[in-house]
């Protein structure tokens, strides 16, 4: 059996690519993490960061006001306007900074400050990667049975309570504290992530879906870039203020215990700072969420 061919105007006619759009949006994001990454060493009154400074902010704009003018945009942005779709991005963000921060700071805190080898400290990572990957497939399949949103939500919950665990880091703290804090956040990703991908997918048309899981990968993966620049930014100003090189290279178990309470002390302003945001990211999706139910029950007949 054969199918028949469709002529030229029966084909569906393919939106052209937003080169200019790609262009604003890489542009803007490759400035902007190196301005934050010089921030530190140059200083953030120094000229060359007040540039990246200036020209982030001009080519967002740019980014934003041709998105929004655009007949084929390569991010539409009227899908902010619907919640799953906004609060899955936002928290996709915020977990994947978190995350993304404590791990590059938890080895240098083990092997610099703690005097740990390597590899002991690759073994002690090792208990967060199989909660993940034991965890991971069976939140999935709960998640279709009992609601994507539920669960992204638990998920963002635990995470946050990860975060929670380094608040109040310091030199003396013990490392099964550290392993724990680890396997928790690892805990609370598995169960959010599948989910909130769900969420975030089911909230726009099925044309719309590749782009869609592009913008899933992007909020990913800048969240993994902004958490270790936020990270390294923290540490090293705390341990400017304290007097010591604002550099995780001088985090070796010779230095002077000094920089060991300086960093420690930075570790544990970070963690703050991202524990506030993920419970007020959580706060604000949890609430919109119980609105949507109570709203759902409301006109559900009984």
């Amino acid at each position: 059996m054969t199918l028949p061919r469709r002529n030229d105007a029966q084909r569906t006619k393919q939106p052209p690519f937003d080169i200019v759009g790609a262009l604003l949006l890489s542009s803007f994001l490759t400035v902007l993490l190196l301005t934050l990454t010089l921030g530190p060493n140059e200083g953030w009154l120094a000229p060359i960061t007040v540039a990246g400074e200036i020209a982030s902010v001009l080519l967002l704009a740019g980014f934003v006001m041709l998105e929004r003018r655009s007949h084929a945009p390569m991010l539409d942005l009227n899908l902010f306007r619907k919640p799953d779709f906004a609060f899955g991005a936002l928290g996709a963000l915020v977990v994947f900074m978190g995350i993304s921060a404590i791990r590059f700071l938890v080895p240098f805190f083990l092997q610099g400050v703690r005097g740990y080898p390597a590899a002991t400290v690759g073994l002690l990572i090792v208990p967060a990667a199989i909660v993940t990957a034991t965890i991971a497939p069976f939140a999935g399949r709960l998640a279709d049975r009992w609601g994507v949103r539920l669960f992204a939500n638990i998920g963002l919950a635990i995470t946050t309570v990860g975060f929670a665990v380094f608040i109040g880091l310091h030199v003396a703290t013990p490392v099964w504290l550290i392993v724990a804090g680890l396997m928790v956040t690892s805990f609370g990703m598995a169960i959010f992530g599948a989910a909130n991908s769900a969420s975030i997918m089911n909230a726009v048309d099925d044309k719309a879906h590749g782009a869609t899981a592009g913008f899933v990968n992007l909020c990913r993966n800048s969240g993994n870039v902004i958490g270790v620049t936020f990270a390294t930014v923290i540490v090293t100003l705390t341990m400017a203020a304290g007097g010591y090189p604002a550099s995780l290279r001088s985090i070796d178990p010779s230095a002077d215990p000094g920089v060991f309470t300086a960093f420690a002390a930075g570790f544990d302003r970070a963690t703050t700072v991202l524990t506030g945001v993920a419970f007020l990211v959580l706060t604000i999706v949890v609430g919109w969420s119980w609105r949507a139910y109570a709203r759902g029950a409301a006109v559900t007949p009984p």
